[in-house]
This record gives structure tokens, C-alpha cells and sequence, in this order.
């Protein structure tokens, strides 16, 4: 069975239409991708709690 970094890795690489990182990088591309995914998701739930708590 996959990582889950691995599968968000390869969902993103299909989806979006990147590049594929050289051999031997998956894994660190894997890692990144996912953690800018969470933190732009992050991101975005506290723009808006944030813009909910000024209405």
C-alpha cells in the first residue's frame, strides 16, 4: 500500500499537469506537495473564520 504523501503526490502530478520530480526525489516531492496542499487549505478555513467573525 502507497503513503498517503505518495497518493496525494500522484493525484496533484495527474491533476495539475506538473512535472514528475528526477528519480530519487519523489518521496521529498511528495512531502512538499502535500504540505502545500494542507497549508493552503489551512489558510483559506482561517480566511474565513476570520472574515465570518467580522460580519
Amino acid at each position: 500500500m502507497k503513503r498517503l504523501t505518495d497518493l496525494v503526490s500522484e493525484g496533484f502530478i495527474w491533476g495539475v499537469g506538473i512535472t514528475r520530480p528526477r528519480p530519487g526525489q519523489e518521496r521529498r516531492a511528495a512531502i512538499y506537495i502535500t504540505t502545500t496542499l494542507i497549508a493552503s487549505v489551512l489558510v483559506a478555513v482561517a480566511m474565513f473564520i476570520f472574515l465570518l467573525g467580522r460580519l
